[in-house]
């Protein structure tokens, strides 16, 4: 309920989840009264102490900065840092008991909630009900624009469907998911591939038709190929060819379809007067003065995006690269590669009960490529997912061992 309430009501309904949080930290506290042991995974550890240096230093580089925002300062060293601990101590009591199952669920029900939520509020904007209180709309951000040719929905929760499409999509090519994808699970991912199509997200567009590809790359990159089945390959192959013969077709005809209203508006992401596409210049530019150790966090780039929050913008990648430089760059894609290539040789070595890590993995790099254009990382809701990678790379075991085994030693 902890998970699925993170990833439905993001940045929302925050009472409700501490409520929740809490729950789940007294049934954790009954089990170490009880005498069962909460083992610290050294993979944990590094993972989030590195994190929280790296969020310390680089809000040091901020305060040095005079004309940088304390106040963004501070709101980083809370991300970075204090999160790292938390997450650490959230991550430490779910992989001592058998999680991923858990979060199978979770990803199940945390679709099935979004969609209604989402469905329920396109139905009351284009009825004019007025089912849902005003309170709540403003609560979950969630706005809907009927516009030529799509509908664009603004709730903060559309962004976990680029965890939960790419999960539950994975599990339909692969031939060892068993129960896992269950006729729940089916009515999941058909209901948020509804969602996907009309929320107007040309992010997430994108990713949800890349997905085909991340799951062959990873099954290739995983030695995992002879996992997807015949007919997972065969569906694989068939989209690839179907995407090649689509890219030719638009190639040929672009002028002709920029005439429909939501391909004009695909379009119109890649185009130089696209509000993300502004900033890029002037966090460049501001990288460019500080390329080493960057100008720190709480830096205003010279172009504002939002009134209340000077120091933000969407294009997390490039404000990675303004706020912390070659440096601080160098050590996060060192981090984050490091784990990466020790999840895809637990997904080598270890086959039994892969189905769920491999669908986790898939959904981990989705909510990368998508944060891309999106600043998701900075969400405590979505922020928790990024630990998938570290919590995946844990299982060196194997992935349908106990957690509790008796004599077990952490590696």
């Amino acid at each position: 309920m902890f998970m699925v309430s993170m990833a439905s009501l993001v940045q929302s309904f925050i009472v409700l989840k501490l409520f929740l949080l809490t729950l789940f930290l007294l049934t954790s506290i009954v089990d170490l009264v009880r005498g069962k042991a909460v083992l610290v995974y050294p993979r944990l550890v590094w993972f989030y102490l590195t994190l929280a240096v790296a969020g310390t230093i680089w809000a040091m580089v901020g305060l040095l900065h005079s004309g940088n925002f304390r106040v963004g300062v501070v709101d980083a060293f809370r991300v970075y840092t204090v999160w790292s601990v938390a997450f650490l101590v959230l991550y430490s009591l779910l992989r001592s008991k058998p999680s991923l199952g858990l979060f199978h669920t979770s990803m199940v029900w945390a679709g099935i909630v979004i969609c209604v939520i989402n469905f329920v509020g396109l139905y009351d904007q284009i009825t004019g009900l007025g089912l849902i209180p005003q309170g709540i709309l403003d609560e979950l951000e969630l706005r809907v624009g009927l516009n030529d040719g799509y509908i664009r929905i603004t709730s903060a929760n559309i962004g976990v469907l680029f965890l939960v499409v790419p999960y539950l999509l994975s599990l339909q090519f692969r031939a060892d998911a068993g129960r896992a994808n269950s006729p729940l699970a089916k009515l999941s991912l058909v209901l948020c591939l509804i969602l996907t199509a009309v929320s107007g997200r040309r992010a997430l567009w994108l990713v949800v038709a890349l997905t085909p590809f991340t799951v062959l790359l990873l099954s290739l990159l995983t030695h995992g190929r002879d996992r997807l089945g015949a007919r997972g390959r065969r569906m694989l192959v068939a989209y690839c060819a179907a995407g090649a013969l689509g890219l030719a077709t638009v190639s040929v005809r672009s002028a002709s379809l920029q005439e429909v209203g939501f391909v004009r508006y695909l379009v119109s992401a890649f185009s130089s007067e696209d509000e993300r596409s502004r900033q890029q210049g002037y966090l460049l530019d501001g990288f460019s003065n500080s390329p080493a150790f960057g100008s720190g966090f709480g830096a205003y780039a010279g172009y504002l995006r939002s009134d209340e929050r000077p120091w933000t913008y969407e294009l997390t990648y490039h404000q990675m690269l303004f706020n912390i430089g070659i440096v601080g760059v160098a050590v996060l894609s060192s981090l984050f590669g490091f784990y990466l290539v020790l999840v895809i040789r637990l997904l080598r070595q270890v086959r039994a009960g892969s189905a769920i890590p491999f669908g986790l993995l898939v959904a981990f790099c989705s909510l990368l490529f998508g944060s891309y254009t999106n600043p998701y990382v900075r969400s405590f809701d979505l922020l928790f997912f990024v630990g998938l990678l570290p919590y995946l790379s844990t299982f060196h075991r194997g992935f349908t061992e106990p957690a509790d085994l008796p004599g077990h030693q952490s590696t």
